[in-house]
């Protein structure tokens, strides 16, 4: 890609394109060598006798509801796109700060890029992906990240037909010209993220929606899918055609697929996993396993909320949401039931982002959301349909929403059942608005407020609530064209006081990173986004790193 000034300070934005990518065998397992013996220098938890081979074995969480890069939303989705493909743009393992991927250098060009099936790899098929992502028959739910790009929004929502005039081109097969509609400092972090990953044309054409089957799917990224377990585990190999496979260590990457947090941590500890995906660790075994080296935990840009669908009455009352907000006392939740690995919050942005001051958050305050409830025509609850709490499986989840239960019978006098579906139906669930209250979390995709508050937008893929505000959604678009920096960032703050006003969004605690990461893995370090480039990762089989003092019937 050429330097694009563009990308970062105008509208416009020329990127040539350093475009080289493979078939891999599977690797066949072999017994873990005899566990070593304690030592005195460190404190690990668990066996930390390190896998037989150059292999790394982690907890990706729940069955990912897809790994194409155009359509998946969850982590769990994430974390298996980037190891299969890659952008122009990758993040540096510890800042996330932008680094050439496919793009060799924002002046030159990468030569020589193919597709893991040795198929050459272009620029076109760079403008190929990213018009699919907004084609509206794809009903991609990310596709308002690619708004930015001139004419995407329109051609996204159906008004502009002519996809020549997005502005997406690629002149030939080096060179992809990007043209914003408006100046976009985050834009190259967005070339990180993986809804602008490349997906193969000629797979997607051949297979149709089983295109990611193994055997079937082609990617461009360090590794290759072999084989896939539904609810058990995905196995990957090194991709021998990736363009920088030299500096790949690892030979193989297994991730399972557990979604019970007792289960993550024992497999931990007994050495089977090396990796524990932040958030799955029971929050009861917080506080003991922080006295641990090898237990990770920071801030993060992520928000645990519950989400209201303001399709349905009476929660299409503002002054329900209100009360069912002021309700929450989510010290309560964070402090007592957490046991304060998470701090709460009562914004629905995250902090962290540089000049962005929040507005006030929500407050627990009881007696104003009985009145709030009054006005509403509830008095005291009565009259109130009985309405249910959806979530995803996990302990936790559980808990929380256990915890919602009680205080909004306690102090509103309503009646709520709880709901537990796998996180396929989940997802569904909550894309189709077919639950009345749900339990949700965001984890920025890039930093800036506005990766969290485009939820609030009408229409928007990952809104799933229904709710929409005219003068919210023209706060975010004069923010989005004001240069100024001070100017956007009030529009930015009086957009979010918007949204905590209306309620459609019930926000309970800020994400902390919480996971364990075994001493001979080097190249996992906490990042402000949660964000992982396994490329970087390799397994030390020096004996270099201490043994564990955890006893096994610790």
């Amino acid at each position: 890609m050429k330097r694009a000034p563009a990308w970062m300070l105008a509208p416009a934005a020329v990127a040539a394109l350093v475009l080289a990518a493979g078939l891999g065998a599977g690797c066949a397992r072999t017994a873990p060598p005899a566990a070593r013996t304690a030592s005195a220098e460190k404190r690990y938890f668990g066996d930390t006798t390190p896998p037989t081979g150059n292999v790394l074995r982690f907890n990706n969480g729940a069955e990912p509801e897809t790994y194409d890069p155009g359509l998946a939303v969850g982590q769990p989705d994430g974390r298996v796109c980037r190891i299969l493909f890659e952008g122009l743009t990758v993040p540096d393992p510890k800042t996330l700060a932008p680094l050439p991927g496919q793009a060799e250098r924002w002046e030159s060009r990468r030569r020589g890029l193919v597709w893991s099936d040795g198929t050459p790899l272009t620029a076109r098929d760079f403008e190929w992906s990213w018009l699919r992502v907004l084609r509206p028959e794809s009903a991609a739910r990310y596709a308002s990240l690619l708004y930015p790009i001139s004419n995407a929004e329109a051609f996204s929502k159906g008004t502009l037909k002519d996809s020549t005039r997005v502005g997406i081109h690629a002149p030939d097969d080096s060179t992809l010209v990007v043209t914003l509609a408006q100046p976009t400092p985050y834009f190259l972090f967005l070339t990180e993220f993986y809804t602008y990953l490349p997906v193969p044309r000629h797979a997607i054409e051949r297979f149709g929606n089983r295109w990611t089957r193994p055997g079937n799917v082609v990617g461009n990224g360090p590794f290759l899918l072999v084989t896939w377990r539904q609810g058990d585990q995905f196995d990957f190999v090194r991709n021998p055609r990736y363009w920088d496979v030299a500096n790949v260590r690892l030979d193989r990457v297994i991730a399972y697929t557990v979604e019970d947090l007792n289960t993550s941590v024992n497999l931990y500890k007994a050495g089977v996993i090396d990796w524990t995906t932040s958030g799955y660790i029971p929050s009861q075994f917080v506080p003991y396993l922080m006295q641990y080296d090898d237990f990770q935990h920071g801030r993060y840009q992520g928000v645990y909320f519950y989400s209201i669908n303001t399709t349905r009455k009476p929660l299409d009352n503002p002054w329900v949401r209100r009360a069912l907000n002021l309700a929450v006392d989510r010290d309560a939740i964070c402090n007592d039931l957490l046991k304060r690995i998470y701090d709460p919050w009562g914004d629905f942005a995250p902090s962290g982002y540089p000049g962005y001051e929040p507005p006030p958050g929500i407050p627990f305050d009881p007696a104003k959301a009985r009145a709030c409830l009054a006005k509403a025509g509830y008095p005291g609850g009565k009259g109130f349909p009985k309405i249910a709490i959806l979530f995803n499986t996990s302990e936790n989840h559980r808990r929380i929403a256990e915890a919602l239960q009680a205080m909004w019978k306690r102090e509103l006098g309503i009646d709520v059942e709880l709901s537990n579906q796998e996180w396929g139906s989940y997802l569904q669930a909550t894309t189709s608005l077919q639950y009345d209250v749900a339990r949700r979390s965001w984890i920025g995709d890039y930093l800036d407020p506005t990766t969290f508050l485009g939820l609030g937008i009408t229409g928007d893929g990952n809104n799933r609530t229904g709710w929409s505000d005219p003068r919210y959604d023209a706060l975010l678009r004069q923010a989005a064209q004001e240069p100024d920096v001070v100017k956007r960032t009030k529009l930015l703050r009086d957009a979010e006081a918007l949204l905590l006003d209306q309620g459609p969004f019930i926000p309970i605690y800020h994400y902390s990173i919480t996971d364990l990461v075994k001493p001979y893995v080097h190249g996992i370090y906490p990042t402000v986004l949660d964000v992982h480039t396994l490329k970087w990762v390799w397994i030390d089989h020096g004996g270099s790193k201490p043994a564990p003092v955890a006893a096994a019937g610790d």
